[in-house]
């Protein structure tokens, strides 16, 4: 099935049928921005089952991206002197409270859209689907760990967005979802961009596919993550070109593409100011407030945006503000982190001259690695570090509220460097990073960071 494509002649993009096939990927749209031109390109299907055509006007769900929109909000309300970054969140939220009494008492908004706050932020419950299902979810926190104390360290965490979004709540008077509707959705000019099921009906949609690429991919028995998640991803959908129209937002300086100022330019400039360096090798080499930040040209930090993903589905987000380029890349199941590879380096080759990193090389190791096995966990997942015959093996098994998008295979670990390992999933052309971090005395290191999450060791 050819690419649908609108306004796109310079995106080399007549293989995207055979790269979709290459890395198992059911369906895909993508949306690049690039000297005032939008060109957009869709293919494959939005639905195995139906075989319904992916096309450009397809809603995927955008997953953690929406980070970036729920920051938006945040700074709206700094902006408007609602809300200020660095006072402690009981100034809203005083009944806020989670298992670890520092971090209840002192947690900000920074921390939070830092992922610096120490929760563990992988905590999933349905908390319904009435208006205040936000307001049930942080109100459950009350014996959520900490990973890490608070400011200690970059460690990815969706349950801060949550809190954010409950913080929204409190002083826009309105559900998240109808904040972000009216104001940022609204105000940007993207009507598609759905937060509920009942929206996005409306729309071609797409629904996630899950197994292992190669080895058949079958449609996902859930068709998304709980609505009391919003604010951290589990529900936005969006086409591509929306979530590129709130990219050049955000590259713009706040202003939108029609004209309408959705925050200061100030504001704005903290989505890609260093506020934490994160461990090497990881998916990002720094944190700005609510954005990944990379270091793709090799003099700081050229490129900022999201990653995002749901069950079965995977979002891009890469700004480049010197050449202004954007793009954005949705997926519906397979390696869709293999197909992005290819399509971000193509593209930022061509039109900015930096690339995303190649797979790190090898390195040979006389290291000991008897400190590194144990068992790490949090409490979605737990990560058994095993030696065999020489060489580390990780199998990464999950709980029972994450099961139906974790793997629990076990995973070879290869050196790249002293307490830096890399693994690769089955069925998957990228790597993934594995850091033993904070070592005792004893060499026995204190953390797992693993892609942008973090383990802490639990046995002795």
């Amino acid at each position: 099935m050819p690419a649908a494509e609108t306004q796109s002649p310079r995106l080399e993009l007549d293989d995207l049928p055979e790269l979709i096939e290459r890395f198992h990927v059911p369906g895909a749209s993508i949306a690049v921005w690039q000297d005032g031109v939008l060109s957009e390109a869709a293919v494959g299907v939005a639905n195995m089952n139906t075989g319904v055509e992916a096309t450009t006007d397809t809603l995927f769900q955008i997953g953690s991206i929406t980070k970036l929109y729920t920051t938006a909000l945040v700074l709206q309300l700094v902006d408007e002197g609602l809300l200020t970054l660095d006072e402690p969140i009981r100034k809203w939220l005083p009944d806020f409270k989670v298992g670890d009494a520092e971090t209840s008492a002192k947690v900000t908004l920074r921390h939070l859209l830092t992922h610096t706050s120490g929760i563990d932020g992988d905590y999933f419950i349905d908390a319904g689907r009435g208006e205040d299902r936000i307001e049930k979810f942080v109100s459950a926190l009350g014996e959520l760990p900490n990973l890490s104390p608070l400011g200690h360290m970059f460690a990815y965490c969706n349950v801060g967005f949550v809190i954010a979004g409950r913080v929204i709540e409190k002083v826009t008077g309105l559900p998240w979802d109808k904040a972000m509707r009216t104001r940022i959705v609204k105000n940007i000019g993207t009507p598609a961009f759905s937060t509920l099921p009942e929206q996005a009906m409306r729309h071609r949609t797409a629904i996630g596919h899950l197994g292992t690429p190669g080895k058949g991919l079958m449609v996902s028995p859930i068709a998304y993550l709980a609505q009391s998640n919003a604010p951290a991803g589990s529900m936005p959908m969006a086409p591509a070109r929306d979530v590129v129209a709130f990219g050049r937002t955000m590259m713009d300086e706040g202003l939108a593409p029609n004209g309408h100022r959705l925050m200061s330019a100030e504001s704005a400039a903290l989505y890609r100011r260093e506020h934490r360096v994160c461990p090497p090798g990881g998916s990002l080499d720094g944190i700005g407030l609510g954005a990944f930040l990379w270091n793709w040209g090799g003099d700081g930090y050229d490129v900022f945006g999201h990653d995002g993903s749901t069950i079965g589905q995977a979002a891009f987000l890469r700004i480049h503000p010197k050449s202004g380029t954007i793009v954005v890349l949705l997926t519906n199941g397979g390696d869709g982190k293999g197909l992005a590879q290819i399509l971000l380096t193509r593209i930022f080759m061509s039109t900015a001259g930096v690339a995303p990193p190649a797979k790190p090389s090898l390195v040979d190791t006389d290291e000991q690695l008897g400190p590194y096995v144990g068992t790490y966990g949090k409490t979605s997942e737990t990560a058994h570090v095993k030696l065999k015959e020489g060489s580390l093996y990780v199998t990464i098994q999950p709980s029972a509220n994450y099961g139906v998008i974790g793997s629990g295979g076990e995973i070879e670990l290869q050196s790249v460097g002293e307490g830096r390992f890399v693994g690769t999933n089955p069925g998957m052309s990228q790597s993934v990073n594995f850091n033993f971090l904070e070592a005792d005395g004893d060499g026995k290191p204190r953390y797992l960071y693993s892609g942008v999450r973090s383990f802490t060791r639990v046995d002795d």
